[in-house]
């Protein structure tokens, strides 16, 4: 896969944790949460495909998350919470 989808898979991991998902099961509570199925959501993580507009726009419904910093990085709109708890990764 591109440079470009696994900089995105490791933003959605590093998103997802900031948002409090993280240990055993975290990515199928997360998956609940934004009403899309693991085995669906599980390749964006890993970087096999990008992530589809359709999910991104879920995760920006429910937490927030501007595709702008999901698709490119760019952490001008994220909620400050997110921004803080990201750290480097958002800098």
């Amino acid at each position: 896969m591109s440079a470009a989808t696994k900089q995105i898979a490791q933003r959605l991991i590093e998103t997802r944790e900031a948002l409090g998902f993280h240990g055993h099961g975290a990515q199928v509570a997360f998956c609940k949460e934004i009403g899309v199925k693991k085995n669906v959501y599980n390749p964006f993580e890993k970087g096999e495909r990008r992530i589809s507009v359709d999910v991104a726009l879920k995760i920006k419904k429910r937490f927030n998350v501007p595709t702008d910093w999901i698709y490119a990085g760019d952490p001008s709109s994220l909620p400050a919470n997110i921004y803080r708890k990201l750290g480097r990764t958002a800098a």
